[in-house]
């Protein structure tokens, strides 16, 4: 894991109101009484970076971590070793393989399969809380079921989710392949090739970060899972980088591009 020291960080205070900056790796600085600690970090176009062991390593066309078994979903715990935090902020990168089916799952359980994408939550298996959700959707240019809830046609994300999720497609055919051929030209979650009836999808103004508080103190440990519930010859979402960020003795986040 990158130290937090390493990162360039920027602050604007105003009446007790905290500010963060995010472009790029500008962040929210630490401040007296006020910290922000980095839990979370993968970067795979670093070469001397290895996936962690719960996910296997993608290497081509680009590198990124995927699900390693046939299970719904795999998860990496993020331990937060006793931290008292308020608010979570972080962003994540990857790429669409075959034809993912964003919200259309019959499950729509935070225990198990409810997106095809990364789930970010807080708590136990059998007691988790959802943060924040990265959904992959099937086309870019045609409409179905499984594409992102932002094109008109895709199912709603469930109730737990709201609206704490980002979701695109990286298929830029009307009919995307059911196979595991990973759509790297496009990026997903970068706010960027937004394209036929996706192009809403684009809109919010701080992907592909964001930042959660909650009302009272959380001290539980993160979980990031990559979820998919059909085999890697139909469908596959990888993770290409990300970050996570506690925010302890609670101000605050809001996000400014």
């Amino acid at each position: 894991m990158m130290a937090v020291s390493n990162l360039h960080f920027a602050s604007i205070c105003l009446l007790n109101v905290v500010f963060a900056v995010i472009a790029t790796r500008t962040f929210l600085t630490n401040t007296p009484g006020r910290e922000w600690k980095m839990v979370g970090y993968l970067d795979m176009t670093d070469p001397t970076q290895q996936c962690p062991d719960s996910w296997q390593k993608i290497t081509s066309p680009r590198s990124s971590c995927g699900k390693k078994s046939t299970a719904l979903c795999d998860s990496l715990n993020i331990t937060i070793s006793g931290a008292s935090y308020t608010t979570v902020c972080g962003r994540f990168r990857g790429y669409q393989g075959g034809s993912p089916d964003a919200f259309n799952s019959p499950r729509m359980n935070i225990e198990t399969h409810y997106v095809d994408g990364v789930t970010v939550t807080y708590g136990s298996p059998g007691s988790r809380h959802h943060v924040y959700t990265y959904a992959a959707g099937v086309y870019e240019l045609n409409t179905s079921l499984s594409s992102c809830p932002c094109t008109g046609a895709g199912l709603t994300a469930p109730v737990f989710v709201g609206s704490d999720f980002y979701c695109e497609s990286g298929c830029p055919e009307v009919s995307c392949t059911l196979s595991p051929q990973l759509y790297s030209p496009d990026v997903l979650w970068d706010r960027q090739q937004c394209g036929g009836n996706e192009g809403t999808c684009c809109d919010p103004p701080n992907i592909p970060w964001f930042c959660k508080t909650f009302p009272n103190p959380i001290s539980e440990d993160l979980e990031v899972r990559i979820c998919t519930d059909e085999g890697f010859d139909n469908e596959n979402v990888v993770i290409e980088s990300f970050e996570l960020y506690i925010h302890v003795q609670g101000e605050i986040c809001i996000v400014i591009l």
